[in-house]
């Protein structure tokens, strides 16, 4: 693959990953959020061991507000936002700049939610755009190899993110349906080995078991990101 269109069909990938990481971690967040207020602590450890990542954090509270918006901390997610926002100025030219303006607004709101008193109803607004970020692409990219590049990233990213964390594994077998329909529609290089294990747990990933397999197969799925 002519190494241009390798280097933008990576950052169609990553950007979807990135989008769709931030979106899973802040919904995790808000209802971490919400039971603290109840006087109910987040295991914030247990999940930093699940995501296999660095906690320099030692306060449930601390964790939260850090993991949220602490630019200084690699696996935030303000950065994560910030990544998705470093690959859409580089594609303005296939995702449109309307589909870029909604990242870049969710970025300035999630700039403005850490310095807020209110960051968890400010956040709303980030998930909102985020979503709108979604339409505006599936409407504006032209090209359908781009398209579900785009989508094969949110997909793998949800499926990582839920197996890992235990998060939503009712919707697994609804997950691996959506990639294996993306990625009939992607010009990316696939592990046909990998894609075939994977297709065989699809009817039942049962991540409790199978976990460290569903993570290395759809971690390596795609050849060339």
């Amino acid at each position: 693959m002519d190494s241009e269109i390798l280097s933008k069909t990576n950052r169609l990938f990553w950007l979807g990953r990135y989008v769709e990481r931030t979106l899973i971690s802040i919904e995790i967040m808000q209802d971490a959020y919400d039971r603290a207020i109840d006087y109910e602590e987040f295991d914030y450890t247990t999940f930093c061991e699940k995501l296999e990542i660095e906690c320099p954090y030692e306060t449930s509270d601390g964790f939260i507000l850090g993991f949220l918006f602490d630019e200084s901390y690699f696996y935030s997610v303000v950065n994560s936002l910030n990544y998705a926002y470093d690959n859409a100025i580089v594609l303005r030219e296939v995702i449109s700049s309307s589909a870029l303006s909604y990242i870049q607004m969710a970025v300035n709101i999630m700039q403005s939610a850490a310095a807020g008193v209110a960051p968890m109803l400010e956040l709303q607004s980030v998930v909102d755009m985020l979503y709108a970020f979604r339409g505006c692409c599936d409407d504006s990219i032209l090209d359908t190899h781009s398209r579900y590049t785009v989508k094969c990233g949110y997909s793998v990213e949800r499926i990582d993110m839920y197996v890992r964390l235990g998060f939503h594994t009712h919707t697994l077998d609804r997950e691996f349906a959506r990639l294996q329909s993306r990625l009939q529609r992607t010009p990316m290089r696939r592990d046909g080995q990998k894609l075939m294990v994977l297709l065989g747990m699809a009817p039942n990933p049962d991540p409790a078991n199978n976990r460290d397999l569903l993570l290395e197969c759809v971690e390596g799925l795609f050849l060339d990101v």
